[in-house]
This record gives structure tokens, sequence and C-alpha cells, in this order.
């Protein structure tokens, strides 16, 4: 396992879109801190960690289910996969690997992302939300990076199912941004099963504005078990699959 985490990691600092994505992830948290901060300054509207944290948590969404769509589709554009499974005929085992790896970024750049915010956000507003302390701050800092690693999850399992770059990304851009609107829209059982859907769940938690009369632990295990679920079902299908 540890030769296909090294093999996994080689293969993906060698791209560009990794870095790009990776990069993005920090930059765009970092902004979102600073000009919520200075907003402040030149406003009258107070500067409140929340709105950072809930920028910071759907933008990041966003990127990462590019970013790991990529990590499990861009080798099907290139026929890798065939090579790969001849080296490692345990093809869950590949899977693991991608997951692990892919899980470790997404979470360790949004905390980067998250600290950035936060220091340029305190310096810049004329009233700092003293972030090393603030209580909805230190939640954010490990919520919102378990809240991505879940969405490597949930992502690479669509990238499993889909096999092609553009529809995981529409897949799960699409769950992210418009299902859940839509589906509360349908009359009668419309509003009972957005309840159940999963990115409300996740931006719940990660915010920790509890929903749908849910706390946000269950939230939480709401889109874990969307996660699990998908991976599990990409993964069968990966092993089902002639390649």
């Amino acid at each position: 396992m540890l030769n296909l985490l090294r093999a996994e990691w080689t293969k993906l600092r060698s791209t560009a879109s990794f870095w790009w994505t990776s990069g993005l992830n920090v930059v765009l948290a970092a902004l979102y801190g600073a000009l919520f901060g200075w907003t402040a300054r030149l406003s009258t509207i107070p500067y409140l960690p929340i709105t950072v944290i809930a920028t910071v948590a759907l933008t990041s969404a966003i990127v990462l289910v590019v970013q790991q769509s990529m990590i499990v589709t861009t080798e099907y554009r290139y026929g890798i996969p065939a090579t790969n499974f001849r080296i490692a005929p345990r093809r869950w085992q590949v899977a693991v690997a991608k997951l692990v790896l892919g899980a470790v970024i997404a979470a360790a750049t949004t905390l980067v992302g998250l600290v950035l915010a936060f220091v340029l956000g305190d310096a810049l507003s004329p009233v700092p939300a003293s972030w090393p302390t603030n209580p909805a701050t230190q939640r954010a800092l490990w919520a919102v990076p378990v809240g991505m690693a879940l969405v490597s999850l949930f992502t690479q399992g669509i990238g499993w199912l889909v096999r092609n770059t553009a529809g995981a990304v529409v897949a799960g851009l699409g769950l992210l941004l418009v299902v859940d609107s839509i589906v509360g829209l349908i009359p009668k059982w419309g509003a009972e099963i957005s309840k159940y859907l999963p990115f409300g769940n996740l931006i719940a938690f990660m915010t920790n504005q509890p929903a749908h009369g849910f706390s946000a632990a269950a939230s939480l295990g709401i889109f874990a078990a969307w996660a699990v679920a998908l991976w599990a079902a990409g993964v069968a299908a990966l092993t089902a699959r002639d390649v």
C-alpha cells in the first residue's frame, strides 16, 4: 500500500491541474478573508467569521469536486488504468490509495486556506474576531477540513462510476449547486426529500448551522452515508469492469 501511495503521489504531483486546483483552493479562501475584513473596514457591515467559513466551505467544495474527479478520471483519458491494474491486480487498493491521498490534500489545502482567511480577516477588519480563541473559527478549523475529506470520498465514488472528467464534475456540481434547490420545489414531497440530500447537510455541518431539524452531527452522518455509498458503488463497479 505504501508503494501505491508513493506511485499515486508521483503521478499527481507531475500534473499541472493538481497544483492549480490546490493553489486555487488556498488563494480563494485567503482572498475571501481579506475581502470580508476590508469590507468591514470600509462600511458599517461587521466582520463575522461565519461569513468567511460559509463562503470558504462552498467555494472549496466546488474546487475540490473538480480536483477529486480528475484524480480518478484523468487517467482514463490516457488509457493508464490498464497499466495500473496489471501492476496492482487488487483494484480496490488503487482506489484506497487515491482516496487517502485525495482526502489528505483536500483537508490540508482547506485548512491552510482557512487559517490565511482568518489571519487576513482579523488583520484588515476594524474589529478583529480573535480567530485563535474564537469558538466558531476554532471549530471550523477541523469541521471544514473533515467535510472536504468527505467531499473527496463522495466525488471519487462518482468518478469511479462515470470514468469521465466532464461527467463526474457535472454530476458533482449538479448535486452541490442545483439538486437540493430543485428537489425542494417539488410539491408535497420535495421538502421532505430534500432534508436527506447530501450537500445541504454537509454545509449545515461545516457552518454549525443545523437545518431540517437535524443536529450538526446528524447532518454529517447523512452526508457521510451518501459518500460511503457512492464510493462503495464506484469501487464495486471498478472491480467488476474489464478495465
